[in-house]
């Protein structure tokens, strides 16, 4: 891999002397060297990973302490294995050479923090020509529980909350709130736009791709910045909550069926990012529920919810027009209640009595007589208007 690397180091720099000394990311130097790497070394295609990793490193680290760019010299004979290439099994590691073909090497379990170490999860190995290390990811162990529960529902322009406590076994509802988000997707529509038009008027190739790169980072900064601010301000103001969230693994995959737009939206929609970000900053522990229904289950009844319009939850059983996104919240926070053990009867709940006119859809119409009258199809639900105004 010495070889490997020493090249790799040269593409990087070259690269990076092309792009006014900005060093390319370790994905990007793999694209640039896998027609190279594949075709010499016959192993598994992970291995091409440790070696930008490594290259790019190096590159970064002789720059931070000489004060210039140049190509380092690889002298030493050794290899990084990502935790994918191999696994331990009764103190022997195997590793991964290629697809059903490996090799094994015995751990020295005499070091005596080796018991203590092996509890972590193994994060990489290194093997040079007189040692093999092993490294693991030490925690500090399972988060606690928090003594409240935020339960979030993200939305493209809104990140709606329901915040609740457990007081003497009987869960109290807090407040519901609402936070804007508009100003991620006019970040990304405004780039987008930008990107079109750099299209359409620079001919050159190196020079359009060299501006591109540019504003995609530039909207990736200016995206983790604005959650950044985010995700600390509500970590700040629930110190002693946790956060649940929606499980939205796998919703891009499946678009055949949805239009341009939307599959345009949730391929651009940052929420595993704000999820990460609230997950690792908080000091408690962040839950995560089964999103099925909780747009189409009325969490206080249970009945069928019916949606006249995109922003409103109709339920008949409750005979209400409830906000989409706030009642959604309210269905994640009793999924997460679920979990901890401490189920939330919504409708027998004191709590709720008190706040349920926040979960209600407020029509803008001036000649909307509530916040049951809704605009579709002229017909308001006269069953929510003789419950909730007589």
């Amino acid at each position: 891999m010495r070889d490997a690397i020493g090249y790799a180091l040269q593409v990087a720099y070259r690269d990076a002397v092309r792009d006014d000394g900005k060093i390319p990311s370790p994905i990007q130097l793999r694209r640039e060297i896998r027609e190279w790497f594949y075709p010499r070394y016959d192993y598994a295609r992970h291995h091409i990973n440790p070696v930008c990793r490594a290259s790019i490193a190096m590159l970064r680290s002789y720059r931070k302490n000489d004060g210039e760019l140049r190509i380092p010299q690889v002298k030493k004979l050794a290899v990084r294995i990502d935790a994918e290439l191999f696994k331990i099994f009764d103190n022997k590691i195997r590793v991964t050479l290629q697809p059903n073909h490996y090799v094994w090497i015995q751990i020295n379990t005499a070091n005596k923090r080796y018991e203590e170490y092996s509890r972590g999860k193994p994060s990489e190995l290194l093997i040079t020509d007189g040692k093999v290390c092993l490294t693991f990811i030490i925690s500090d162990g399972k988060k606690p529980l928090g003594s409240k529960l935020i339960a979030s529902d993200l939305n493209f322009s809104t990140i709606d909350s329901t915040k609740a406590r457990v007081e003497n076994g009987t869960v109290k509802l807090e407040s519901i709130n609402t936070e804007p988000i508009k100003k991620i997707a006019q970040i990304q529509n405004d780039f987008s736009r930008r990107r079109r038009m750099l299209q359409m008027r620079i001919r050159n190739p190196d020079k359009r791709i060299k501006k591109l790169r540019k504003t995609r980072g530039r909207q990736r900064n200016r995206i983790r910045d604005a959650l950044h601010k985010l995700s600390t301000r509500m970590v700040r103001e629930n110190q002693s909550a946790s956060f649940v969230f929606e499980k939205l693994t796998g919703i891009r995959s499946d678009g055949s069926s949805r239009s341009k737009k939307l599959r345009t939206y949730l391929n651009r929609w940052p929420y595993r990012l704000y999820q990460s970000m609230v997950e690792y900053k908080s000091p408690n522990q962040t839950l995560y529920v089964n999103p099925g229904g909780t747009s189409s289950r009325c969490p206080v009844c249970g009945g069928r919810l019916e949606h006249p319009a995109w922003a409103m939850n109709r339920c008949e059983t409750c005979g209400a027009d409830y906000g989409r996104n706030r009642l959604s919240s309210l269905a994640i926070l009793c999924r997460g209640m679920r979990l901890c053990g401490q189920p939330f009867a919504v409708s027998a709940d004191a709590s709720w009595r008190l706040m349920r006119d926040e979960y209600l859809y407020a029509h803008s119409l001036p000649e909307a007589v509530g916040a049951g009258w809704t605009e579709t199809a002229n017909a308001p639900n006269l069953n929510m208007y003789a419950k909730i105004h007589v």
